[in-house]
């Protein structure tokens, strides 16, 4: 039985479409790159990130528009994005250490997510680091951010490095709207970041799963260059 786990795993990893992908050659990209390639945990025989990786390709799309159409529908991203419009969310950049009680309280507002339970780094006060490699959006519901979204860049990749919402707002579609926003920003930009990552499918709860193809990421298998 474990050996035909084994080769049910293999034919999903060949299956799945390869792609390249550039990070900076700087200190922080040297970083990510070697985090990425470290062999994984559990299956010696790949390495961290480079199954099943939780990407969309802003190359597919020429507009924000595009992108909406393709991930509308019933019970859609789309769907829940409009929800949070309706109810008056807002989403901004923001100064994260102006917002760190703000953001503890998010962090906090839920003992578990996911099932599991929230680790001991979301339990304290943090300063995030801010330069032109790590940005900060937040969701507000008039003058409360209900949501915050950490993203690492580097070189041709944008990493959701940290996505949280308030337990208290979820219901109102906070992090699809967080999600769409984010990417609709991105493509508005123009910038040189062609791939929006939000770690794996593999190892994901089937709801968090369910969330991610429904905000448009799909999986792939991913070479990471310098």
């Amino acid at each position: 039985m474990e050996i035909n786990k084994y080769f049910k795993l293999i034919y999903k990893i060949v299956k799945l479409p390869l792609l390249k992908i550039t990070l900076d050659n700087s200190m922080e990209g040297r970083r990510i790159h070697s985090s990425f390639n470290k062999i994984h945990s559990r299956y010696l025989f790949i390495k961290q990130k480079s199954i099943g990786i939780a990407l969309i390709k802003l190359k597919d799309f020429n507009h924000a528009e595009d992108y909406i159409k393709s991930v509308n529908g019933k019970n859609s991203a789309a769907y829940f994005s409009r929800k949070a419009v309706k109810a008056g969310y807002v989403f901004k950049s923001i100064d994260i250490n102006k917002l760190t009680n703000e953001v503890f309280e998010i962090n906090n507002s839920v003992a578990f997510r996911q099932g599991k339970e929230m680790d001991k780094s979301y339990k304290n006060l943090s300063i995030y680091p801010v330069n032109e490699n790590n940005l900060y959006f937040g969701v507000y519901k008039e003058d409360i951010l209900v949501s915050y979204l950490w993203v690492v860049k580097s070189g041709e990749l944008a990493i959701l490095n940290r996505l949280l919402g308030h337990h208290d707002f979820l219901k109102d579609g906070i992090m699809y709207f967080m999600i769409l926003s984010y990417i609709e920003y991105e493509l508005s930009a123009k910038s040189k970041t062609h791939f929006v990552m939000y770690d794996t499918f593999f190892g994901a709860s089937d709801g968090l799963k369910m969330f991610k193809t429904r905000c448009g990421f799909k999986p792939y298998r991913v070479k990471w260059m310098l």
